[in-house]
């Protein structure tokens, strides 16, 4: 069985997106994530046998957002408390236990990733232990795994230029096989919005269509190119 799954926040200004914010405000980048939340409920629980939406923070407004956004058939869990390493060990320990033998897990900072991305990941978990769609700062966008792999993901710096080596180092002193799928980016600051909206504005880019997400794009763009102006 393959299982998707994918961390998300429900969108609050002030705590979302916030090296966004620092450029176009608590209130747009709050409006442009909760956009691309809605894009990525909508395009991928198409793209696995199950899709598991893992959100934070664990309360009553969370519900009612995510519920409201959810396709029939997606689960909505929480997140536990922890490091995003402790946090992403528990996704694939969990979908394990759910009976899932192709694991992939993504974050909701892409949401333009190509559906073709993810297809590849669960494909080549038939032949090695781990995929990881690198990202541009030097993340990753997703990774998958066939099984939990805890030591994956201890002692990795997160948010950092290093975190992709740092996994791939870790897999390979457990002399687990890795591939690296095509790479794609985080939308994390204002320089992104710019080639976010390229993409979706050009036919034949290979970004997934991101008609929320294109919409707040257009409707805020006077002011994110006074930002971009004044950075």
């Amino acid at each position: 069985m393959n299982v998707l799954g994918m961390f998300a926040r429900r969108p609050e200004p002030g705590y979302t997106k916030t090296r966004l914010a620092a450029a176009i405000g608590d209130v747009v980048a709050a409006e442009l994530y909760a956009a691309f939340v809605e894009d990525l409920l909508q395009r991928c629980p198409a793209l696995a046998d199950s899709f598991v939406l893992a959100a934070t923070p664990e309360d009553q407004a969370t519900i009612d957002w995510f519920q409201s956004r959810l396709q029939t058939g997606s689960k909505l869990t929480f997140q536990p408390l922890g490091d995003l390493g402790e946090r992403i060990d528990w996704f694939f320990n969990e979908a394990a236990i759910a009976g899932a033998n192709r694991i992939v897990l993504m974050g909701s900072d892409s949401p333009d990733l190509p559906d073709e991305i993810v297809t590849a990941a669960f494909q080549r978990l038939q032949d090695v232990d781990v995929v990881i769609g690198p990202a541009a700062d030097g993340g990753y966008v997703l990774i998958g795994l066939r099984e939990p792999r805890p030591e994956l993901f201890a002692g990795i710096r997160w948010s950092s230029a290093t975190t992709l080596q740092d996994t791939i180092a870790a897999a390979r002193r457990q002399r687990l096989s890795v591939e690296l799928l095509q790479p794609w980016y985080d939308v994390d600051v204002l320089e992104n919005l710019g080639a976010l909206l390229s993409l979706q504005e050009t036919q034949g880019s290979g970004a997934a269509d991101c008609p929320a997400t294109l919409a707040i794009l257009r409707k805020h763009w006077p002011q994110i190119s006074q930002a971009a102006e004044l950075s």
